[in-house]
């Protein structure tokens, strides 16, 4: 505890609540186990040498070295053609250290709802999440979807910045009160407080309390928990060589709108899994067409184009099941984190570009130029 309130003091003064930021810190891990039968990524070298690459950017020509200094990467890697052709970590990070997801673990929760739905204990995506965990039938969670959850139109009353961070504040409060206040997780999911601001799939509204009610609905539907899912449907499948951890809360509740902890390493095997349409090692892991109509705009909500977005942003991203489709004609979307998280696949070219980054000062900055350096990348790495 005297750890985390050093760093809350540290963050403090940077204006920064750092329980939010740290949240491992001050809440427990479980671990995800690596396979039995681990399959490593091999390396090998680039087309083009790294050295060499350049893009452009607002007019200015800009290095790798240049992006990753100013983006406060701490760790880089990039796949071309299955093989790692690119890692980079950051003293003292290393290819072994376990990075936070972030909001990444939200397509990770994607990928495993498209397991649920594969294996039959979810019927469809269009079932209401409610028919698997009757809890949420007492909130605004009734009758919504899976697929208006995934899509973030459940039509929940939900401020992003600020019942997030109390989210995160009463989850914290509860463990170290064993209860005697704040709320678990379950308790903030199924708050009879969450009552519908606008009809589900009329809209679109970021809000990550639907990842723990599709997380919640999830876990009834397969009848375990979440991270016991998570290890067996997908890490082990991937044959990853490296543990992941889970944040959960005093209960053992996991956080499923984010906070999975891995390596770089896994985190390309599992864009690599999808840059190949949900097959891996020779085993289709995923369904193809889940994997398309994750990481594509599947209907509406609606006319994302009124959506109303960051200028620097307007017209580059769109929002599948959990994933960032982008926009033009290339066929490349991203999972993201919100300090600088990132996993960029583009399937055409066979490129994954992993960045997770700890840039607290601009959360989501860098996420244009993310998108342009990545894509000059793979155009980089594929020329003939």
């Amino acid at each position: 505890m005297a750890s985390a309130l050093s760093a809350s003091a540290a963050a403090s003064a940077q204006g920064l609540p750092a329980p939010l930021f740290l949240p491992e810190l001050v809440l427990p891990r479980q671990t995800v186990e690596a396979s039995p039968y681990p399959i490593e990524l091999k390396s090998g070298p680039p087309r083009a040498p790294i050295s060499e690459f350049k893009y452009e950017f607002k007019g200015q020509l800009k290095s790798l070295d240049q992006y990753l200094s100013e983006a406060k990467v701490r760790a880089f890697l990039v796949l071309k053609d299955g093989k790692i052709v690119h890692e980079y970590n950051r003293f003292p990070y290393t290819r072994r250290s376990l990075h936070q997801s972030w909001s990444i673990g939200k397509q990770v929760l994607s990928a495993l709802v498209g397991v649920a739905i594969a294996e039959g204990a979810i019927r469809s995506v269009d079932d209401r999440m409610d028919a698997y965990d009757p809890s949420l039938a007492v909130n605004g969670f009734a009758g919504v979807t899976f697929k208006q959850a995934l899509q973030m139109s459940s039509g929940i009353g939900y401020d992003e910045e600020a019942d997030r961070f109390k989210l995160f504040m009463d989850v914290i409060t509860d463990y170290y009160t064993l209860g005697q206040s704040g709320k678990d997780l379950s308790e903030k999911t199924y708050d009879v407080g969450l009552q519908a601001s606008f009809a589900p799939g009329s809209r679109y509204q970021y809000a990550s309390i639907n990842s723990q009610a599709i997380g919640r609905a999830l876990e009834k539907a397969v009848g375990m928990p979440y991270q016991a899912y998570l290890q067996s449907r997908l890490w082990q499948r991937m044959a990853t060589p490296d543990d992941a951890k889970v944040l959960v809360d005093r209960k053992k509740n996991a956080f499923t709108l984010c906070c999975l902890y891995a390596t770089t390493r896994s985190y390309a095997m599992f864009g690599l899994l999808y840059a190949r349409g949900g097959l891996l090692h020779g085993q289709q892991l995923l369904p193809a067409e889940w994997v398309r109509r994750s990481t594509r705009l599947d209907g509406d909500p609606g006319n994302w184009s009124n959506v109303p977005r960051d200028g620097n942003e307007l017209g580059l991203y769109g929002f599948g099941y959990h994933w960032w489709t982008l926009a033009g004609e290339r066929g490349d979307f991203s999972a993201l984190g919100v300090f600088g998280q990132a996993i960029h696949v583009l399937p055409r070219q066979d490129v994954v570009i992993v960045r997770m980054s700890g840039d607290f000062d601009t959360p989501g900055a860098h996420a244009e130029e993310n998108v342009i350096m990545g894509r000059a990348l793979a155009d980089h790495l594929s020329a003939p």
